[in-house]
Formats: structure tokens, C-alpha cells, sequence
């Protein structure tokens, strides 16, 4: 007996239908617990196929730059049982929710913050999360369960910008998104934030370029992290950088 058997829409009759006749008529045993039917996967709204040229693989899409983290993103973005149309457009677009959602931790991870605890936010947290879970308890209805992170995502958002996120609700946070991330596994490792020594020597340049009024030096460093992926952030807790 297999807990469950996935496969194509276009499989469920008469293939499966007479997987089940044959197997539990030869055992006289349930064959499978669960069944997962795909819907089929439309490319700029025409069905993938190898004749239209439209058909891309897992390692397709990796040769062309893209993470197989927004791969996955994608894919979760309509639930199994309907169809997706995938465009690169939408694929782009997975990529820049990715970068906002880790720049999300990221920054959580690194602000300054009270001591103390919001009650009223973890509470909301906790809320955000029962409607995860339940939305993949409702046949792993992954667009809700996606949209219960963006929800949690907004409202730390909101209370940061209001200043009434405490050290506590910070801890809290990061494992109720630990909680939504061992599901969707998009968050990946947390990153160390350990900066490379050039990238500081770089920075600390440019910062005393700014002090001497020197702006076209501290432009022209500011350029040159950009060509290495590397964008500056002046937020109220100080310079921050990251890769992109």
C-alpha cells in the first residue's frame, strides 16, 4: 500500500483506475491512501509540449539563471489540482518575492530593538499561522498558505515601521517562520551576514568620501559594489548592505 500516488490528470481514468482493479485484486489491500492528480502546466497560455518549443526542463531554467528556490515559489503559487500558466515573467517575479522575503528576515534578524513583548503581534502570528496550516490541511491549498505568509510578512512589517516590535517577538517570528519554511522551503539557510573584508574597506571608504563632501568617489565606489552585486542601504539603524 503506497500513503500516496501522484500522476498526471490525464491519468486518473482509465490508468489509475486500473492500477487499483489490478493490484487490489491481486493482494486483496487498499493500493494507495492518497491520490495527488496534477493539473497539466500551460507555458504563455499553450500547453508544454516539445513540437512548440516551449517545453523547459528543472535544468533548463537553472542554465538560464534562474534559483531553484523560485522554481519552487512558482509552482506553489497555484495549487497542484489547477492548471498554471508559466511565463518567464511570473518566474522573474518569484525571483524578486524570494529576495523580498529574505530581505525580510534578514532585517529582522539585524534591527535594534526594545526589550519587551507585543503580545497583540504574536498573537497574530500565531493567527497567521493556524490559517497556514489550515489552508494545507484544505488539499494542500498552496496559494492561501502562501498568502497567510504574506500576511504575517506585512503586519511585522507595519508594527516595525510603528516601532512595537520587541526583542521577544523577534525570536518569535523567526520561528514561526521556521515553522512556515520546514513546509515551503523557500527561505533557505539564514544568512551569517559576515561581510568580506574588501566590501568593508569599500564601504568605510566610501562613508569617509561622504564626510569630506568627496560625492563623486562615493559614487563611483558605490557603482563599483553595484557591478559586484552588492546594494547599500542607509536605513535609521545605520549603513546596511546586501547581495542581490
Amino acid at each position: 500500500t503506497f500513503d500516496i500516488h501522484a500522476g498526471g490528470i490525464d491519468l486518473k481514468f482509465p490508468h489509475h483506475e486500473n492500477e487499483i482493479a489490478q493490484s487490489e485484486g491481486a493482494t486483496d489491500k487498499t493500493f494507495a491512501k492518497t491520490w495527488l492528480h496534477s493539473e497539466h502546466l500551460k507555458v504563455e497560455g499553450e500547453t508544454m509540449s516539445k513540437s512548440l518549443g516551449n517545453f523547459y526542463t528543472f535544468r533548463d531554467l537553472i542554465a538560464k539563471g534562474y534559483t531553484a528556490t523560485a522554481i519552487r515559489y512558482l509552482l506553489l503559487s497555484v495549487p497542484y489540482h489547477k492548471q498554471l500558466n508559466f511565463t518567464f515573467e511570473t518566474l522573474d517575479g518569484a525571483e524578486q518575492t524570494i529576495a523580498r522575503l529574505r530581505d525580510f528576515r534578514n532585517r529582522l534578524q539585524e534591527a535594534h530593538l526594545p526589550d519587551g513583548i507585543n503580545t497583540d503581534l504574536q498573537e497574530k502570528a500565531k493567527k497567521y499561522l493556524n490559517d497556514f496550516e489550515a489552508a494545507m490541511d484544505d488539499n494542500l491549498n498552496t496559494s492561501v498558505a502562501l498568502a497567510a505568509l504574506h500576511n504575517l510578512v506585512r503586519e511585522v512589517n507595519t508594527a516595525t515601521a510603528h516601532e512595537v516590535v520587541c526583542t521577544e517577538d523577534r525570536s518569535f517570528i523567526l520561528h514561526t517562520l521556521d515553522k512556515f519554511d520546514a513546509i515551503l522551503g523557500i527561505f533557505g539557510e539564514a544568512s551569517e551576514e559576515i561581510l568580506d573584508s574588501e566590501i568593508e574597506a569599500l564601504i568605510g571608504e566610501r562613508q569617509e568620501a561622504r564626510r569630506n563632501r568627496n560625492f563623486a568617489r562615493s559614487d563611483e565606489i558605490r557603482d563599483l559594489l553595484s557591478e559586484q552585486g552588492i546594494i547599500l542601504e542607509d536605513t535609521k539603524d545605520g549603513l546596511r548592505w546586501k547581495r542581490i
